[in-house]
């Protein structure tokens, strides 16, 4: 999938800059549906199920609290998963050990965004020890090109993006791009300049994108350069619900094979 700059879209951000969402939200934004990961778990899916009648819906993305809440959390996807066919990405505010990556995803857990779990939040080149061992920890648990970090391209020379981006991919992390208010400070050429970096980066290592396109387009300006038509349009739906279905099959496997193996041992 090839992806274009749209420029009008670039300076509407500028002026009404991304509202972040937490984990005590539950809104929508585009076809991107913001679940947080500690609101009463029965009320937020009736809630849930009303709005996806209503609107189109591309991802759910729940937001996890602090250690406390995570098995709520964890609750909260699994019964996600079991009522609606639908991606699910997870977002993490805090760190956490890494056998809770294995559990997140045996969840129902699609895709996960672990940017805010890193030290200081960000993610910064050259990968220090820290930042490397939680990316190879979420990359053990999830399936390739399952694991993204988020980055703020506001305030950031670009030299040091594009190092970044580069760098993330080389380890098989899906960099996305955000823009927020703080943007008004950088150069729109600057800012095209990464983005298309970052396009292209994602054509060259062959990063399956179309699972983040909602939380691209609603983060960023990039959106696809050719458009479909509505008989597409139809056919990249039904062919996205065989590659979740597959998705399922593959996390069923995954999660039942060590289950299987200590029942036959006697454990």
């Amino acid at each position: 999938m090839t992806f274009i700059i749209d420029h009008h879209r670039l300076r509407e951000i500028a002026i009404v800059p991304l509202k972040s969402t937490t984990e005590f939200d539950l809104c929508r934004g585009g076809r991107v549906f913001f679940v947080g990961g500690t609101l009463p778990i029965y009320t937020t899916l009736e809630t849930m199920f009303e709005s996806y009648c209503a609107e189109a819906t591309d991802i759910f993305v729940l937001t996890f609290g602090t250690a406390d809440t995570t098995a709520h959390g964890l609750e909260m996807a699994k019964l996600i998963k079991k009522n609606f066919t639908i991606r699910l990405l997870a977002r993490l505010n805090h760190a956490v050990p890494d056998w809770l990556y294995q559990q997140i995803y045996a969840a129902g857990v699609d895709l996960i965004d672990i940017t805010a779990t890193l030290p200081g939040g960000s993610c910064d080149l050259p990968l220090d020890d820290r930042h490397r061992a939680r990316y190879l920890a979420a990359q053990k648990a999830f399936p390739a090109w399952s694991v993204a970090s988020t980055l703020s391209l506001a305030g950031t020379p670009g030299p040091a993006l594009i190092r970044t981006i580069d760098g993330l991919l080389q380890i098989g992390i899906v960099p996305l791009p955000r823009l927020d208010g703080n943007g008004a400070h950088q150069s729109e050429p600057e800012l095209c300049e990464v983005l298309h970096h970052m396009a292209a980066a994602w054509h060259t290592y062959g990063v399956p994108i179309k699972p983040f396109q909602a939380l691209i387009g609603l983060g960023s300006p990039l959106v696809p350069a050719v458009k479909p038509g509505a008989l597409r349009g139809i056919i990249d739906r039904l062919h996205d619900r065989r590659k979740l279905a597959a998705s399922d099959l593959l996390r069923h496997l995954r999660v039942s094979a060590p289950a299987d193996s200590l029942d036959s041992a006697g454990l």
